[in-house]
């Protein structure tokens, strides 16, 4: 019969576990040189190139099914293909990988930036550069509209791409409600949203800017001073503010430290 191993000993040779070994054997991909009187599998010497053969390219995160497939058809050009297919597959999950990094890494920048806030409630004129996002614009009254124009944004990114990153148009006149906006948009700034065929942006440009203490609530009770500041410098401002809350309950628990930005656009300056 010639030099023959048992499972036991072929697994100490290729380092694959006997529970592996039988495994392969039950679902038909790896079966034994034969079987002893006493019941017992053996694997001729050959075997051991083929074991290590699945051990690697399972290792290489090829399927079951392409592994089979090969050894059932074995020949360069199928060998080739599953190969080439896996290393398609892996370009693809390296690019979610970078995609994912580049998310969470202008999340975190996010966070330092909100921690080096200038001093809240004053008013500042600053410069923002063209910023890409995505928007719906429809009237928003209620946290239900909310979460009606968040389900639309979620409905073709991944998920809860949202926290921390949306924000509000609100009209800048005194009369509306504090929850009433006139649409909604969504920061792209990674490189999940800026695959997207849709992006409007925010143009470059000057910004009367406050940061609140609080939430869009309180966030509302500033808009009569950002507009008396307006006038008062003369500056003439763009009829949508910007309204984001910057960290709320996602990102704290203790209410004392929720903080809004407005920023209205400044179309004209005497200055």
């Amino acid at each position: 019969m010639g030099l023959v191993f048992s499972v036991s000993e072929l697994s100490k040779i290729t380092n694959v576990s006997a529970r592996n070994i039988r495994y392969y054997d039950s679902i038909g991909l790896f079966e034994p040189s034969g079987i002893s009187e006493n019941g017992y599998r053996y694997y001729a010497i050959e075997k051991i190139e083929e074991l290590r053969l699945i051990s690697y390219l399972r290792h290489s995160g090829i399927s079951i099914k392409e592994i089979k497939r090969h050894l059932d058809n074995r020949n360069i050009d199928d060998y080739a293909e599953i190969i080439e297919k896996q290393i398609d597959k892996l370009n693809e999950e390296l690019e979610k990988i970078e995609a994912t990094k580049a998310r969470l890494t202008n999340r975190l920048a996010s966070l330092d930036y909100i921690r080096k806030l200038p001093p809240l409630d004053d008013i500042l004129i600053e410069k923002h550069p063209r910023t890409p996002i995505i928007k719906i614009m429809k009237k928003i009254m209620t946290p239900y509209d909310w979460e009606c124009a968040m389900a639309e944004f979620e409905a073709e990114l991944p998920p809860s791409l949202m926290i921390g990153e949306n924000g509000f148009f609100a009209n800048i006149r005194l009369d509306r409600q504090a929850t009433e906006f006139e649409g909604m948009f969504m920061l792209a700034n990674d490189p999940f949203t800026l695959k997207l065929d849709h992006l409007s942006y925010i143009e470059e440009g000057y910004f009367l800017t406050i940061y609140v203490k609080g939430d869009h609530k309180a966030a509302f009770e500033k808009y009569p001073d950002l507009i008396n500041y307006a006038k008062k410098h003369h500056l003439k401002l763009g009829d949508l503010a910007l309204e984001r809350t910057l960290i709320d309950h996602f990102i704290s628990s203790d209410e004392d430290l929720y903080i809004t930005q407005i920023r209205i656009p400044i179309i004209e300056s005497d200055h």
